[in-house]
């Protein structure tokens, strides 16, 4: 039995930690498309009411809080998505371990 045969299981566990770690981020990053839509929503409707009203300076400020946050939440969908990318990156490296072991499959 080789080395790589003995770490078999390993692998695996690892690959299963993976894939369920992918999971879990593919739904976060569905959860940051919904929040960044209502940002956007919501700062279409505050720009609406400004142009309405432009000296009021609540909706002044509550679109710059939505602004603000907006650009946070695209911040965190682009880690999530490096996130993503890391561990799809880690699962193929996996993959190629099985598939040039002798008689592993990917």
């Amino acid at each position: 039995m080789s080395h790589q045969d003995e770490q078999a299981p390993d692998y695996l566990q690892r690959r299963l930690h993976l894939i369920a770690s992918i999971s879990t981020l593919t739904a976060t990053g569905h959860k940051l498309i919904q929040q960044v839509s209502g940002a956007e929503m919501e700062i279409m409707r505050l720009e609406m009411a400004l142009s309405q009203a432009p000296d009021n300076p609540d909706l002044g400020n509550a679109l710059r809080e939505f602004q603000e946050q907006l650009d946070a939440l695209r911040a965190e969908q682009s880690e999530n998505a490096a996130a993503i990318d890391a561990a799809e990156a880690a699962v193929r490296e996996i993959d190629l371990v099985f598939a040039t072991s002798k008689g592993g499959r990917p």
